[in-house]
């Protein structure tokens, strides 16, 4: 009984550390499987964390971008008031420059109209004196015709009169 009982005490112990393999072996294989499976979620966690990390970059970029666009674009805004403003001041000037262009234009279309008035007046004393000159003519032509006619008159009595005289001798 002894060996009986050194052998069911030997065949117990195995049992019990061959079924403590068994667990370790199945503890092992669950942990290792388990072990590849967290390794595939801390690569896939990894890998979204670079994706991540990426987008944010390129979102941390583009608003960059966007920042750098409207400083561009308040500073292209500035600019277009600017040349909006010199763009007034250059069409005032050039108004007032066009204005005493029209002015000095109108003065001497002034000008220019008295002196043809000035002319006309000129002209039309001329015109006067021409007629009055015309008339005198025409006045003196009449005396002299008449002065021609009276003198052939006389000259006719004359030859009238040296006739007579002829005869009466």
């Amino acid at each position: 009984m002894k060996n009986y009982k050194k052998t069911i005490i030997s065949a117990f112990i195995f049992a019990i550390i061959f079924s403590g393999c068994l667990g370790a072996k199945a503890l092992a294989e669950n942990y290792w499987t388990g072990h590849a499976d967290i390794e595939v979620i801390n690569q896939n966690i990894d890998t979204l964390t670079n994706r991540i990390q990426t987008k944010n970059q390129k979102i941390s970029d583009l608003n960059n971008n966007v920042k750098d666009l409207q400083n561009t674009l308040d500073s292209e805004k500035q600019q277009v008031t600017s040349l909006n403003t010199q763009l007034e001041q250059v069409n005032a000037s050039k108004q007032q420059e066009i204005q005493q262009k029209i002015d000095e234009i109108n003065d001497k279309i002034a000008e220019g109209n008295q002196k043809v008035a000035d002319k006309q007046k000129e002209l039309d004393t001329a015109n006067q004196t021409i007629s009055n000159l015309q008339a005198q003519i025409s006045e003196l032509q009449t005396k002299s015709g008449e002065n021609d006619q009276a003198l052939s008159d006389v000259q006719a009595t004359r030859q009238k009169a040296d006739q007579a005289v002829q005869n009466a001798q």
